[in-house]
């Protein structure tokens, strides 16, 4: 029994050793390794990578208030300007949170399946704009007065 158990480790070890002493592959192999029958070597490209989608820019308000005060030696003016993000999705039910895009999934099939509901989730993901936090950003400009 141990001998069955040391040599089906040793196999295991030499079957797995081939995939960790492969050379890293770069840009420049990825290319050489590629073979297409019945085209050109010339006219075969390859992507390395594929591009992320990109998030929605989320839609934001933004509010300005002056205020200003005379001192006896200058004018000093207070802006404040608040930047709130705006969601334009529309707002979950708090007992049953369910995004509009799965909900209607649910609703326009009998018998839908997890892929489904997969894509459904993804395609509210990438909807849904990153969220960012309300900045608030005060300016102070003070403006001595002349002595004329």
């Amino acid at each position: 029994m141990k001998r069955l158990f040391a040599s089906s480790a040793l196999a295991v070890a030499f079957a797995v050793a081939p995939a960790y002493a492969q050379p890293p592959t770069t840009p420049d192999t990825i290319q050489s390794n590629v073979t297409v029958q019945g085209a050109a070597p010339s006219t075969v490209t390859t992507t390395t990578g594929v591009a992320p989608a990109e998030a929605p820019r989320p839609q934001t308000s933004v509010t300005i208030d002056t205020a200003a005060t005379n001192t006896p030696s200058a004018r000093v003016e207070t802006t404040t300007e608040v930047i709130t993000p705006v969601s334009g999705r529309p707002a979950l039910d708090v007992e049953h949170p369910i995004a509009p895009e799965v909900q209607a999934v649910v609703d326009g099939k009998k018998n839908y399946t997890t892929a489904d509901i997969v894509k459904a989730q993804h395609e509210a993901m990438l909807a849904t704009p990153v969220s960012q936090p309300t900045t608030v950003i005060t300016t102070t400009k003070t403006t001595p007065k002349s002595d004329g």
